[in-house]
């Protein structure tokens, strides 16, 4: 990609605008700093009320509920559920598959991904939540940690920008890898064509999931992927591999869409399963249009 100056590089003023009407929340507790919208687990001084425990020497007296020690006769503190940043991890695979397109006028895979992925850094900074980006391919290639800020924001842009799809993809090492890094709890955005292993896949987004985060899962493909609309003898190439296979595409179109078709499904399944929320998009529908959906269908289910 072409030298980063800013968010306008990937996202219209347009498109930033409609991001203003939007917040992104997890659908579950998380753990976090500073002071924000999202509930987390840790007990501090907050305003929403949770619990008592009995007084320990050296707690803050400001905390004591008078009002049970005049029914009880003992001291008791209320606790409370303190309101915590959320931290957004944005993961993509840039492995070589990722790398296709199938037009000139279209975005490649990874740069459709790159495009969704600011809409995702610009809504997380604009709401001062911490942001986070891994580029992997058969492992972590770039990783840098949540953080807030304008600044980070550039620097999170950066990284998309300087990663090119190449080499074999081996998403499920680099997952578990990934779960392991990440401590806290939090948003795990993860883009991918998802060209691997399923079972590997998925048990690594188990991963994530076992570890208490929030998963989305964004399946990007190109329309010819998704269609094989190609009417004539064609020379079909693994971007990973390099190994090449001469075929007519019309002869295995209906049994090439029916195990895409079943291979789709399968990933839908799992993900319910799991209660990951599950996208998948095509490379040809505008990608602002397709955040400010996904972004509007969360909140109408989070209501």
């Amino acid at each position: 990609m072409a030298k980063i100056t800013g968010i306008g590089d990937f996202l219209s003023p347009q498109a930033m605008r409609k991001l203003d009407m939007f917040d992104l929340r997890s659908r579950y507790v998380v753990e976090g700093f500073q002071a924000g919208m999202h509930s987390s687990p840790l007990k501090g001084s907050s305003v929403e009320f949770t619990d008592y425990r009995q007084y320990a020497k050296g707690d803050n007296l400001r905390n004591l509920d008078w009002k049970v020690y005049g029914k009880t006769d003992r001291y008791y503190i209320k606790q409370f559920e303190e309101e915590t940043n959320l931290r957004v991890q944005v993961i993509i695979d840039a492995s070589g598959s990722m790398g296709y397109g199938s037009s000139q006028d279209e975005l490649t895979k990874y740069q459709y991904a790159c495009r969704v992925a600011a809409a995702f850094g610009y809504l997380v900074i604009k709401q001062q939540d911490s942001l986070g980006v891994t580029v992997y391919d058969n492992q972590i290639r770039t990783h840098v940690p949540p953080r807030s800020g304008k600044r980070h924001l550039r620097v999170f842009l950066e990284r998309l920008a300087e990663n090119e799809p190449q080499n074999k993809t081996d998403t499920g090492k680099a997952l578990h890898t990934l779960a392991e890094m990440i401590s806290r709890r939090g948003l795990i955005v993860l883009m991918s064509d998802l060209f691997d292993d399923p079972q590997a896949v998925f048990n690594a987004v188990a991963h994530f999931r076992k570890k208490m985060h929030d998963v989305i899962l964004f399946q990007i493909l190109d329309p010819v992927e998704l269609e094989l609309s190609i009417d004539r003898m064609a020379e079909f190439i693994d971007l990973e591999t390099g190994e090449k296979l001469e075929l007519d595409p019309s002869s295995a179109r209906l049994a090439y869409k029916q195990e895409l078709q079943k291979f789709i499904d399968e990933a839908r399944e799992r993900c319910q399963v799991m209660n990951v929320d599950y996208r998948l998009v095509t490379t040809e529908q505008n990608f602002e249009d397709f955040i400010h959906q996904y972004l509007d269908e969360r909140r109408r289910m989070s209501l």
